[in-house]
């Protein structure tokens, strides 16, 4: 596969072992992606023979790993799109990685203030919270390296879909034989303490908060609309049960934001009516559903005594988180230059005060990223951030392939989440992302492959003509 990509004259990698390894490899990845949702759930968290770490995903993602590191040239680049790529990637790999490290020290620290979260040991600290989070980000070299064709772009997405339809079957399921869930709160507040038993649902059965459920759906909702305008009735199904799932989900920031990220997929496609007809089923169903979620989101921004004010509209995180930690990080330079470390908000002399909210991640991307690795990296973040969407928007308006379109919608709908929520650096939330990109990037390249390959049909066919001639 990787010989069909090359453009640049480099002798392809093949590959060293046989073809049935091949096959298993991908098998065991595709896999992998599948678990994805359920990593946490009850039946797969529990350690296997009581060993440390030996849980089903983590082993899952081993297997993944050695077949990258025994069988992919990962420095190996065929055209230079996968070396451009494979830079960044491991440039963001080295940034984690150094996070990471700095976050060692603090183990002790962030179980004292996160058990649930941090084991105290260190060893138990590096497996669980700088082994695992490197497991997300396997799927982009996996895609980059070894699902190349549209055929493999293809069933990769299905993969996901098919994930993120058991997810809805499994939520929906779970709603409707818990209804009290459904009336617990109306998600005044940030701390939504008033939605406990929504909270308490998803940790008890899939082992996530809800805004995690909901960064999922953030994620992948695109591509089964995609898959429905593809294929058709058998995608109609699992698409209406994905936006039943998000509506009973009751997260503001995912109803939104999938919202949004599918009006500028059908946008891209031209699409327009079934964009108004979409329009017409969501008022609908506004007006007939009004709900915890439908109620806050006519609140959202509005401050009882003193009207609409950017604290309100972002539910108290500028007043009670954003400003108290940037006034700290701004007044230590070491803090300000470089960070914290990985997990830098539970490292803040704050925690303990009062004068902030306790929570375990800054609920905005830059701002956490900031707090975990400073100002320094934080301006090199942007700078990549504004070239990357860039880039992405002037390649997909060449392309103009559907495919395209719905990972591009997909990622402006990451990028709308990080305003609230989500991450840079690998969690669980924004595991979507890595695959996503890859697939993207494979794409593009599909596209100028396709390109090369009919400029040297052309020049043999003008050179046989001169000949002739």
């Amino acid at each position: 596969m990787s010989a069909s990509l090359t453009h640049n004259g480099r002798a392809p990698y093949h590959l060293t072992l046989p073809r049935s390894v091949a096959q298993a490899g991908t098998f065991f990845f595709l896999l992998f992606v599948f678990m994805w949702p359920f990593q946490r759930a009850p039946f797969l968290a529990d350690n296997l023979f009581g060993i440390q770490g030996f849980k089903p995903f983590n082993l899952l993602s081993a297997v993944v790993l050695a077949y990258l590191l025994f069988d992919t040239a990962l420095l190996h680049a065929t055209d230079k799109i996968e070396q451009t790529s494979i830079r960044i990637f491991f440039l963001y790999f080295a940034t984690l990685a150094i996070a990471l490290i700095r976050s060692i020290p603090n183990a002790p620290l962030l179980h004292s203030r996160g058990p649930e979260s941090f084991p105290e040991p260190y060893v138990d600290y590096v497996l669980s919270c700088c082994i695992v989070p490197t497991f997300y980000i396997l799927s982009f070299l996996f895609i980059l390296k070894r699902m190349c064709s549209f055929r493999e772009l293809e069933k990769i997405t299905t993969v996901i879909c098919l994930s993120i339809l058991l997810l809805s079957i499994a939520f929906v399921a779970l709603v409707l034989t818990n209804p009290s869930v459904l009336l617990s709160g109306h998600a005044n507040g940030i701390a939504d303490s008033d939605r406990d038993e929504m909270a308490q649902l998803c940790i008890v059965y899939f082992g996530a908060h809800y805004n995690v459920i909901g960064s999922l759906f953030i994620c992948t909702v695109p591509l089964l609309l995609y898959r429905a305008l593809a294929r058709g009735g058998l995608w109609i199904a699992p698409l209406c049960l994905s936006l039943l799932a998000v509506l009973l989900l009751e997260s503001r920031t995912a109803l939104l934001t999938v919202a949004a990220s599918c009006s500028l997929f059908l946008i891209l496609r031209r699409s327009f009516v079934i964009l108004v007809l979409g329009a017409a089923a969501a008022g609908l169903t506004s007006l007939i559903w009004i709900g915890p979620t439908v109620q806050a989101l006519l609140s959202i921004g509005f401050d009882s005594s003193s009207g609409v004010s950017a604290d309100a509209l972002f539910t108290g995180r500028v007043d009670s988180i954003w400003a108290p930690l940037l006034e700290e990080w701004t007044s230590d330079t070491r803090l300000f230059l470089f960070g914290a470390g990985r997990y830098g908000i539970q490292t803040s002399q704050l925690w303990d005060s009062g004068a902030m909210i306790r929570v375990g991640h800054a609920h905005n991307a830059i701002i956490n990223f900031f707090l975990d690795c400073g100002v320094i990296l934080t301006g090199v973040l942007l700078v990549f951030l504004c070239v990357g969407a860039a880039t992405a928007w002037r390649v997909g308006r060449r392309l103009n392939s559907d495919l395209y379109w719905a990972l591009f919608a997909s990622m402006v709908g990451c990028g709308i989440s990080m305003a609230t929520g989500r991450d840079i650096l690998p969690t669980i939330e924004n595991m979507y992302v890595f695959p996503i990109i890859a697939m993207m990037i494979n794409v593009a390249r599909l596209r100028y492959r396709n390109a090369y390959s009919h400029s040297v049909q052309s020049d043999k066919i003008v050179r046989r003509d001169a000949s002739k001639a």
